[in-house]
């Protein structure tokens, strides 16, 4: 999906962006561009880093629980 209409940006490359360390929109924008300009996606660009730390709080809370002998 298209979040930043201003640099052709979609959420698969914020979310590249995000997982790579960015956890602001400021350094999503030096990231990728997405939020640079006229600030119009900025709140959907905040709700792409939420959703990316909750799930990877997710992922590393199962990992913590899972034995080292079942994790792939």
């Amino acid at each position: 999906m298209l979040v930043c209409q201003c640099s052709g940006i979609s959420d698969r490359t914020i979310r590249r962006v995000v997982r790579a360390g960015a956890s602001t929109v400021g350094q999503v924008a030096r990231g990728c561009g997405a939020g640079a300009y006229c600030g119009g996606c900025t709140e959907a660009i905040r709700d792409l880093i939420q959703v990316d730390a909750a799930e990877n709080a997710d992922e590393m809370g199962a990992a913590l629980t899972t034995p080292a002998n079942l994790r792939a």
